[in-house]
């Protein structure tokens, strides 16, 4: 019997579970989004490991060295209010240079690139990034920079030939041109975790990526409506589709994750109405995946 697949899953920021003790019967493939995550992430057994930025935390990063504090997040934010700014830039850390990230941290052994993208929606918290609750603020990370750190995770893929697990909101089609223009001639393994593109979208990803784009779905977002949830899975490809949780480990219990996985899989067999044994098309789909390209 083939295992349950979590393609895309997290660590919380603080996680406190030892390394050790997130392992499961199920296949875990774990993003990382920021310095912190990875930090635990990097020493955790039995899981995929990914590594990246999630664009919730790029104005983290830095690409030149010759910038103060100020003059960075004076360059990658986007702000009206200059006491909003003030107040945001005096809880924000000093900015990590990328590269230097990138050259300390990345290990040729990991499995994907992951979580990586762009996000039109995001405003940053008021504590300055997302590490417990906080009420957002209206400032924004530049679409500029997003795409920068992006764009440089892209290539970090196709130089290691690593598959992406990437993050869109509200830019789907600036999502595909750079995918586009960064990954398709690489032959790169693309999964778009939680899809929320449109039909038409959806569809020239299928034409132009054929086997080399996956689409995860989660029951959080892909099935909060049963119904739309399904009729999503009937439009894709079969060897196409993969499920994910999208929740950080130490924050659930296993039954709880597994539940979860367990009713997506469930929801695909219904739309495709089919005897297919959905968990082991899932498990395949995603070996094929997490191949190296």
């Amino acid at each position: 019997m083939a295992p349950l697949v979590d393609a895309h899953c997290h660590l919380s920021w603080n996680c406190s579970l030892a390394p050790n003790a997130l392992s499961s019967d199920h296949l875990r493939c774990v993003m990382s989004t920021n310095p912190n995550d990875w930090e635990t992430l990097k020493k955790v057994e039995g899981v995929r490991k990914c590594f990246g930025v999630h664009p919730w935390y790029c104005h983290l990063f830095s690409f030149d060295e010759n910038l103060d504090k100020r003059s960075h997040y004076a360059k990658v934010l986007e702000w009206k209010d200059d006491t909003e700014f003030e107040s945001i830039l005096s809880v924000l850390p000093e900015p990590v240079l990328l590269e230097s990230y990138i050259s300390q941290e990345f290990d040729p052994q990991i499995d994907a690139i992951g979580e990586i993208g762009l996000d039109k929606l995001f405003r940053l918290p008021q504590n300055g990034l997302y590490i417990k609750s906080s009420p957002l603020s209206r400032i924004r990370v530049s679409m500029s920079h997003q795409l920068a750190v992006f764009r440089r995770f892209c290539q970090l893929a196709r130089t290691e030939g690593k598959p992406v697990s990437v993050h869109g909101v509200k830019c789907h089609g600036l999502l595909y041109d750079v995918c586009s223009q960064e990954l398709m001639a690489y032959n790169i393994n693309v999964c778009l975790h939680s899809v929320t593109a449109s039909k038409e979208t959806l569809k020239r990803w299928i034409k132009h990526y054929n086997k080399r784009i996956f689409f995860s779905l989660s029951q959080c977002i892909n099935f909060k409506d049963p119904a739309a949830g399904r009729e999503l899975v009937q439009m894709l490809p079969q060897e196409c589709i993969l499920t994910e949780t999208d929740f950080p480990l130490d924050k659930y219990k296993n039954s709880e994750l597994v539940q979860q996985l367990q009713y997506i899989c469930g929801q695909i067999e219904i739309a495709l109405d089919s005897s297919i044994d959905v968990p082991q098309l899932i498990y395949t789909n995603f070996c094929r995946y997490i191949e190296s390209s």
